[in-house]
């Protein structure tokens, strides 16, 4: 059984690992959540748990689907809150709204249409009662840059379990069994699970026949500045790798030694270590 992310019975993986997890109340919402977003939208793939961010009045939880037709796999990406369990779909952001999120570093409320960053008293509204309400930048928007730089900066993949097939699309290699026990612990076993941003990946991936993750994706050892954002160590019984991202503190990724078994989630602010 392969797992690519976090099922939502494997948050317990984690929980172990860092002491986060979802409550009884979290996991059956999400549950009936995302068996009503397939239904609703006729979704054919899989939605997986991303996390949780926390907010001061309430909290997001988080989940993706994972779109594997297309050259590299993308996400697509829901969100609720722990108040209403109700999946909708995550804006995708101007570049100005994009730079609006990026200087905001104080902690989330947990309320989509928030909008008083800087103080703000009142919402402006429309003199036409019958107008559509007026296009802010709110914390939903915020909330969509976020959970992207983090999935771009801190997700991972385990070397060997994405390849480049004949068709030239990365997909999950079928004969993935699984870091050893010394491997699992150096870094030039993790590989970030975004399209390659060098050039030289890129070029790679054309390249004819089949190609390993090793050779196209962007490992963490080569080009992660400084390297001490990154902490590996195995679990108590030795039987499990645990990868945390020291600056966007609370990505935790884990992977079961010598099994196809592997998956991660974040639990925290959604505001990186300064």
């Amino acid at each position: 059984n392969k797992i690519i992310k976090m099922e939502l019975n494997n948050v317990t993986r984690l929980s172990a690992l860092n002491g986060a997890s979802l409550n009884g109340e979290e996991v059956s919402g999400l549950q009936v959540a995302m068996l009503q977003r397939k239904l609703e939208e006729n979704l054919t793939g899989k939605l997986y748990f991303w996390g949780k961010i926390f907010g001061s009045k309430q909290d997001y939880l988080i989940v993706f689907l994972l779109d594997t037709s297309g050259e590299f796999p993308t996400r697509k990406y829901y969100f609720c809150t722990t108040s209403d369990f109700l999946l909708r779909q995550m804006p995708n952001n101007s570049a100005e709204y994009d730079e609006k999120a990026k200087v905001i570093t104080s902690l989330f409320v947990g309320d989509p249409s928030f909008f008083a960053f800087n103080g703000e008293e009142a919402e402006p509204t429309n003199e036409d009662p019958d107008a559509p309400p007026i296009e802010i930048f709110r914390e939903i928007n915020r909330l969509s840059f976020t959970v992207k730089k983090i999935d771009n900066e801190a997700a991972i993949i385990p070397r060997g379990a994405l390849v480049i097939d004949a068709v030239k699309r990365a997909k999950l290699a079928d004969n993935y069994e699984g870091l050893s026990f010394a491997t699992s612990l150096e870094k030039r076993a993790y590989f970030h699970f975004r399209k390659p941003e060098s050039l030289q990946g890129l070029a790679v991936m054309k390249r004819p026949g089949i190609v390993r993750s090793g050779d196209f994706l962007d490992g963490i050892e080569r080009c992660d500045i400084p390297q001490e954002m990154w902490s590996i160590a195995h679990d108590a019984t030795g039987t499990m790798v645990n990868v945390r991202n020291l600056y966007w503190e609370g990505y935790h990724f884990y992977a079961v030694l010598n099994s196809s078994e592997f998956g991660s989630a974040y639990f925290g602010t959604g505001v990186p270590t300064q």
